[in-house]
């Protein structure tokens, strides 16, 4: 299989391997990535590496978020227990209590 002819598609930037005997078009690359290095194997790395680094970034702004939301539910609590504690203490109505 060495003895193939790499033939890059200016169109579509596909990468046609052909027998150069035959003509006969033996393998189809894409694009692993936009920025090509060239290098399958190091294209398919950085790809990996890069949805790695996207996903790590989606996480810490979830977390993020989620300490936000957090906060504001503790701020929010912690208002009306101060609302609540100045106020007398009334128990709620029984049925039972009422005979």
């Amino acid at each position: 299989m060495s003895n193939l002819l790499a033939v890059k598609c200016p169109d579509c930037k596909l990468i046609l391997m052909v027998d150069p005997k035959t003509g006969e078009v033996i393998e189809v690359q894409r694009k692993i990535i936009d920025d090509t290095t060239g290098d399958r194997f190091e294209d398919a790395r950085q790809k990996v590496k890069s949805a790695h680094e996207r996903a790590e970034q989606k996480f810490a702004d979830a977390k993020k978020k989620e300490s936000e939301r957090f906060a504001k539910l503790d701020a929010l609590f912690n208002e009306k227990k101060e609302e609540l504690k100045d106020q007398p203490l009334e128990r709620p109505d029984r049925p039972f209590d009422r005979d």
